[in-house]
């Protein structure tokens, strides 16, 4: 997991420089257009979408993973919070990792939280369990960008 801001993107040199030119390219795509909907940045490997949330209490919200993307979660509007853990989950409760890229877990290990404002950024590694849309006080309505960064582009398993 890494926690940022798009005013300081020069600033982040452990980041691998592919992952910075992706995220540089959709903001400067969103100062222009920021309608909810999916586009492409480099077929399949690389896309975006914005969409209009709302967050949610902690206990209505699940853990996730991805296995072929990098989730890198860009807050437009609005503040949220996201749980995230660097150990893996002991159980996986729903499997969607075949179809759509994702899977629930149960038992997520060592939890922390993160809470990011407009502009910031997070990034999840695959496989790494993560918690989207969790409200810091009350649920209150998020837009954001969701960047998904294949591994196939990124040359499997970056680091951060």
């Amino acid at each position: 997991m890494y926690r940022g801001n798009l005013s300081s993107l020069e600033s982040y040199r452990h980041i691998p420089c592919s992952l910075i030119e992706i995220i540089q390219i959709v903001k400067r795509k969103i100062q222009t257009n920021s309608k909810n909907g999916t586009y492409p940045v480099i077929g399949d490997d690389v896309f975006y979408f914005i969409v209009d949330d709302k967050t949610k209490h902690l206990s209505e919200t699940k853990s996730e993973i991805h296995r072929r993307y990098v989730d890198v979660q860009i807050v437009l509007e609005g503040e949220e919070m996201y749980g995230y853990s660097l150990s893996p989950f002991n159980s996986i409760s729903e499997d969607f990792i075949t179809e759509k890229d994702i899977a629930f877990g149960k038992d997520i290990i060592d939890e922390q939280f993160t809470t990011l404002y407009k502009d910031d950024f997070i990034i999840f590694n695959t496989n790494q369990p993560h918690r989207p849309l969790v409200a810091p006080s009350e649920p209150q309505s998020v837009k954001k960008v969701v960047i998904k960064i294949s591994n196939k582009y990124l040359n499997n398993d970056v680091e951060f």
